[in-house]
């Protein structure tokens, strides 16, 4: 998924979320907008969303001085997402199909984005993801392939909704599933990270790697060798969220193994997937044609 017009303004949003979660001073916020404006103009076109964001979000962090400006906010989320953790457990082991179930807290997890939102109404999104149906929903045909798989990996996204993501590794770990679960190699956003998953408790559950970056999404040529094998070698993908969609899907690294779990809270994603805003989606991923020219 490539570039718009329309993402402009939400590389100046990130912006102003990093600077306010950063607790920068207003006073300042103007004159350090107005120097990532060269930046942003200059971005290229063939890339996606995902990698002109981060390289905003990296020069931001440069003129902040390299702190990670979500550290409290993440740890805020993580803290809350754990209070829900046991009830969730019990909602999952009393239902007519746990894995899906399973599936569904996993992305009512993905609306805890304090990149894109300020504040969040958790226990409605995790009732509202109980409730109603994915839009694109390939369940049935997952189903089939976790059946076969032995190893599956888990592609994360944010903090706070990486504790949710542990109950879906619990469910796959009884299905006796080797599972990996992938973090980014350093802060970006709210984006989680070897700690988040620490606190999450995600090493009890499933081996922790890094993709060896901090760029959002996951970006092949950025991506650490380790990770690169551990994606090849799964059997089956689970990629969480939009910035892993952009920059995953249509992708012979993704293959016919990978489905997409994401809630589109991008008009332009929304679109790209055709469905509403908003909409909840557990898509297979489909190879472009163009990628397999490239790489054949």
């Amino acid at each position: 998924m490539l570039v718009s017009a329309e993402c402009i303004p939400c590389y100046l949003q990130q912006a102003i979320n990093t600077l306010e979660k950063g607790e920068v001073p207003r006073a300042k916020w103007n004159e350090l907008l107005k120097r990532l404006l060269p930046l942003i103009s200059s971005l290229p076109d063939d890339k996606t969303p995902a990698e002109n964001s981060t390289l905003v979000i990296h020069r931001l962090a440069e003129m902040l001085g390299g702190n990670d400006p979500f550290f409290k906010a993440k740890e805020e989320s993580n803290k809350r997402a754990l209070s829900y953790i046991k009830d969730l457990r019990g909602t999952i082991a009393g239902s007519e199909d746990p894995l899906f179930t399973a599936l569904k807290i996993s992305v009512a997890g993905n609306v805890v984005d304090l990149g894109l939102f300020d504040d969040f109404d958790l226990t409605q999104a995790l009732e509202d993801a109980l409730k109603f149906d994915f839009t694109i929903n390939d369940y049935d045909r997952f189903k089939q392939d976790i059946a076969k798989a032995e190893t599956v990996l888990i592609i994360g996204d944010n903090s706070g909704e990486i504790v949710f993501d542990r109950l879906l590794a619990e469910q796959l770990r009884a299905m006796h599933k080797e599972v990996f679960y992938g973090v980014k190699g350093g802060f970006i956003l709210n984006d989680a990270t070897i700690q988040d998953a620490n606190t999450a408790g995600l090493p009890e559950v499933a081996r922790v790697i890094t993709n060896g970056n901090s760029y959002l999404g996951t970006v092949e040529k950025y991506c650490s060798e380790e990770f690169l094998t551990v994606f090849q070698n799964a059997d089956t993908v689970i990629s969480k969220g939009q910035a892993n969609y952009e920059s995953l899907e249509g992708t012979v690294l993704a293959g016919e193994k990978t489905y997409f779990l994401l809630k589109a809270k991008c008009p332009l994603v929304a679109k790209h997937l055709g469905v509403r805003y908003g909409a909840i989606v557990f898509k297979r991923n489909a190879v472009d044609s163009e990628q397999l020219t490239v790489n054949s």
